[in-house]
């Protein structure tokens, strides 16, 4: 009863402001800082930003794969996966599949990325994205858009990033996929600690403000923990812990003053 009060108010929303496509479910380790990864220099959250693909040296592979459970609702399922190559030095590919159901209502997200380095310290990137929407009664449609990404070190322990998602408002049948606009930075004083904050607007909702931190007690360890506003406030926390050979795992979870706890575990591999 729960979940199907949940969805139906979902989709009223989103049909009242004539679009679909929910907001995507950050993995654990962006959702414990809030949501605010737009700016992140490196990939150990994951590629939030398309031109961090082009930190990327020939070869360099990378994978992540994640779920979350929204609110506690075991009926609503989430996950995406991402892997990432570099083609050279300066140049790499992402790929990242997300999806997101429960028994009548289903998104799938398939985004191919490409980062490029254009200076020292200063990279771009776009991607092409497939969006397919289904529903039990009334059938399925898919459309493709593209988003253009920055990223760039401002000064020695600051980085900028913005990202511009579906700006011509591509539809999927008769309604707009959420276009965004994600700008932020991340102080980055030293190699244990960093506090990342982010501004998100799309045309139809009020900017969410999302704010957190990272510190790294020790080199296999990082706690982290964040905040972000909007209609309502929410809080994230969650840890992350560096194994061998690569591995890592991340965990966090969001809290909703209204709906609940949504935790959230990623898995990944980076060759070193």
């Amino acid at each position: 009863m729960r979940s199907t009060l949940l969805l139906c108010c979902s989709l009223l929303a989103f049909t009242g402001h004539s679009q679909v496509f929910m907001r995507p479910f950050d993995n654990a380790a962006v959702m414990a800082m809030g949501g605010a990864g737009i700016a992140l220099p490196g990939l150990s959250a994951g590629l939030n930003n398309d031109a961090q693909a082009g930190m990327l040296t020939s070869g360099s592979p990378g994978v992540w794969a994640g779920s979350a459970i929204p609110y506690g609702l075991s009926g609503w399922q989430t996950a995406q996966i991402q892997g990432i190559i570099g083609l050279s030095k300066g140049s790499g590919l992402g790929l990242d599949v997300m999806h997101s159901a429960t028994s009548a209502y289903a998104e799938q997200r398939f985004r191919l990325a490409y980062g490029r380095r254009l200076g020292e310290n200063i990279f771009l990137g776009g991607s092409a994205d497939v969006l397919r929407v289904s529903a039990q009664e009334y059938g399925s449609v898919t459309a493709a858009t593209f988003s253009v990404s920055i990223l760039a070190q401002a000064l020695p322990k600051v980085w900028l990033g913005a990202k511009l998602q579906n700006p011509f408002q591509q539809k999927i049948g008769d309604d707009i996929p959420i276009s965004l606009f994600r700008v932020g930075g991340v102080w980055k004083p030293t190699e244990l600690f960093l506090f990342t904050f982010e501004t998100e607007k799309d045309l139809e909702r009020p900017a969410q403000i999302k704010a957190g931190f990272e510190y790294r007690p020790h080199s296999l360890l990082a706690v982290r923990a964040g905040m972000r506003t909007g209609t309502v406030a929410r809080a994230g926390f969650g840890a992350g812990l560096r194994l061998k050979n690569g591995l890592a795992l991340d965990v966090g979870s969001e809290w909703h003053p209204s709906l609940g706890i949504t935790p959230a575990a990623m898995i990944s591999w980076r060759k070193e």
